[in-house]
């Protein structure tokens, strides 16, 4: 029997009307790994069977979801709208908490070959953006999913030829001033879905999900010297809250990631090796300061 190499996968995307309802695809993306499955979960009685071994178990709830690894791209704004939920012309700012607000959902395609499977009622819980010397920017996206299907439609289209963003090209700005010396940056905007809620309503499924706290977190990496001092004496060791920017380029394309206010929990700067140079890491996160959108991502 031959086996199928992972080359040949195949992955779409395309936003729902409506939850659930399953969209055509209008984006392929080209991925580097992909978890897409459905979770059953089976329930024994837990009752005494009389014999040698347990008892059967019965499937009482049905859901579906996974990740996937991909390299951001200038024409990938559809995965920012649908992790932010807000698009007003090229800036996506996080959707807000009454009763009508609610983060949209898509459909994922996957073509495995021996099966082309949707996983209608998709939703991105988490994105991780990371980058480091000699690297793209890399993203990991986290989603939840109503369930899944098999025998799918895979359409015909063409993976953007856009090229991806670089470290070589990101910078780092706290307080609207450029940090030198970056070697690494990450955040990770997290929508912490409900995915669990059950009731007599949804039978063996799940209600659709919505965002609970935002959180926006971050680390970097950076050569230790006087300015990465100054940093973790006037940040770390207070409590302020400060402005933090990271920004990649790519051609004529710019992405920027734009917190009005943060807090650092963390910064070190210890020795490791006598071989080794030294440098300081940094984490933060960011906080509502009751004005200004927690965040701000344009991609122009």
């Amino acid at each position: 029997m031959a086996q199928i190499s992972g080359n040949g996968v195949v992955f779409q995307i395309g936003k729902e009307t409506t939850f659930g309802s399953a969209a055509n695809a209008t984006d392929r993306i080209r991925i580097s790994s992909e978890s897409f499955r459905p979770t059953y979960n089976k329930v024994s009685e837990g009752l005494a069977t009389g014999g040698k071994g347990a008892g059967k178990v019965q499937t009482m709830g049905i859901q579906a979801g996974g990740s996937f690894s991909t390299l951001m791209r200038p024409d990938m704004g559809l995965l920012l709208e649908l992790l932010c939920g807000v698009k007003t012309g090229n800036a996506y700012t996080p959707i807000g908490t009454e009763l009508t607000d609610s983060l949209p959902s898509f459909t994922a395609y996957v073509d495995r070959k021996a099966a082309k499977c949707s996983y209608p009622g998709s939703k991105i819980n988490q994105i991780t953006f990371s980058a480091s010397a000699g690297e793209y920017l890399n993203i990991s996206v986290d989603c939840s999913a109503r369930l899944e299907t098999t025998g799918a439609t895979i359409d015909s289209l063409t993976p953007s030829e856009e090229k991806a963003f670089r470290f070589a090209s990101g910078k780092v700005k706290i307080g609207g001033s450029v940090i030198a010396d970056v070697t690494s940056m990450e955040l990770t905007y997290n929508n912490n879905l409900a995915t669990d809620t059950q009731t007599t309503g949804t039978g063996d499924y799940y209600m659709e999900p919505e965002c609970g706290v935002r959180e926006i977190t971050g680390t970097m990496e950076m050569v230790y010297a006087a300015g990465a001092e100054t940093l973790r004496s006037t940040l770390y060791k207070t409590d302020d809250t400060f402005s933090i920017e990271y920004v990649f380029e790519s051609d004529d394309s710019t992405l920027t990631f734009s917190i009005p206010a943060a807090q650092m929990n963390d910064a070190s700067a210890n020795m490791n090796s006598p071989s080794e140079m030294l440098r300081q890491s940094m984490s933060w996160n960011a906080v509502d300061n009751g004005t200004d959108e927690v965040i701000t991502i344009t991609l122009e």
